[in-house]
């Protein structure tokens, strides 16, 4: 259950952030665009050993819906307020 919080975390914040830095690639700054582009890879760390360590699909299947979640939640946030 412990492992869902956590994925189900990094996919709303990994979510925000990634709007965040489309904005900056808009806005054309190269700091703020460099730091999430930097910062994304490590928030997809708990996804990726997660996923490996999982051997059954059925745990997969759950990992990816937890991750679908967070995702679209963190999408709703980052519409309503950003």
């Amino acid at each position: 259950m412990f492992k869902y919080i956590i994925i189900f975390l990094s996919a709303l914040i990994l979510e925000i952030g990634s709007t965040f830095y489309i904005s900056n690639v808009a806005e054309r700054n190269l700091s703020g665009m460099a730091m999430f582009a930097f910062l994304g890879p490590l928030l997809n760390l708990p996804f990726i050993g997660f996923i490996v360590e999982s051997k059954k699909w059925k745990d997969r299947i759950a990992i990816s819906i937890t991750q679908s979640m967070g995702y679209t939640i963190g999408s709703i946030i980052s519409y309503y307020f950003f």
